[in-house]
């Protein structure tokens, strides 16, 4: 595969994330479902779509057998599936439903600040002078995104606000505690598997999965096809075949383009605008992303 073909995939990828996200808005107009259900059938759904692809990939049989060589390895996958995926996307929603996604994904994209803060914690280390500008860069973003400009007011609700920093707080989990099950398990597999779990764990608080049909409407059919088949299946496919190609800082640049199409989705489906000092904060947030992967790649950290 071709670096051009890499660099699509993982555009095509990011964009369908975003548009999964601006989907959900829309499907909260049409639908009486809650968050918390359309987090359950999504996973539910899209647990069996990866189970095929495991099985197209070889990467079933193999999963399986790791399972069953140490079967205690099911903990750290149900720890996985619960924190850092259904409440990954739990979270999403949430904050899409209290406020949109544009802010929400924007939001979210603060996660690579928050792993620096981690990994300071954990190690008992200051940032580097680019890492501790990251932090600074991100907050100072999302100030400017949630007050646009003005400290007595806030342009996003509350309520998107820490239900956007608790997707990214549980998003940076998700970045850094399967990497030791990436080693050890097919992508799909792990997906199928994680999934599966964190639709289950969702059994006690709703069964909505037994009344799926009541999702698809006329109304609504279209986003959940945008939500579970482009959103999920197709963007996890095709970021991970392009991942192949690319660096880490590659594929970590290219993936900015969520938060961009997001807001660009916001812009042209719900005409939401944002004033300047909102677009200095989506910019900065960028940045923040940006900015370091782009200063390792080129060989500056």
């Amino acid at each position: 595969m071709s670096h051009l073909s890499a660099v699509l995939l993982v555009l095509l990828a990011g964009t369908m994330w975003a548009a999964s996200g601006t989907a959900a808005q829309h499907f909260y107009t049409q639908s009486e479902h809650i968050p918390l259900e359309l987090t359950q059938v999504r996973l539910f759904l899209s647990s069996g779509l990866f189970f095929l692809l495991a099985w197209w990939s070889g990467g079933l049989r193999r999963g399986v057998r790791s399972l069953r060589k140490n079967p205690r390895l099911l903990l750290q996958l149900a720890i996985h599936g619960i924190v850092g995926i259904m409440i990954v996307q739990f979270t999403y929603f949430m904050g899409i439903a209290e406020g949109d996604a544009a802010a929400t994904t924007v939001i979210g994209y603060t996660s690579p600040a928050m792993m620096i803060l981690y990994f300071s914690v954990r190690y008992r280390r200051l940032p580097s002078a680019v890492e501790a500008g990251t932090v600074i860069v991100a907050v100072a973003g999302v100030f400017l995104l949630v007050t646009g400009g003005d400290i007595g007011r806030l342009s996003v609700p509350m309520a998107c606000i820490v239900w956007s920093l608790l997707s990214g707080v549980t998003f940076t989990f998700a970045m850094i505690y399967p990497l030791h099950l990436l080693r050890l398990f097919d992508r799909f597999f792990l997906l199928a598997v994680c999934m599966l779990i964190g639709a289950v764990s969702l059994l006690p608080m709703t069964q909505v999965i037994t009344e799926v049909g009541s999702f698809f409407t006329a109304g609504t059919w279209l986003d959940l096809f945008v939500i579970i088949g482009l959103g999920t299946v197709v963007a996890f496919f095709a970021f991970n075949l392009g991942l192949r190609w690319l660096s880490p800082e590659e594929t970590a640049i290219t993936a900015t383009i969520e938060p961009v199409a997001s807001v660009i989705f916001a812009w042209m489906i719900f005409d939401t605008h944002f004033v300047v000092m909102q677009i200095v904060g989506i910019v900065l947030v960028l940045a923040a992303i940006l900015a370091p992967n782009v200063l390792r790649k080129w060989g500056h950290t």
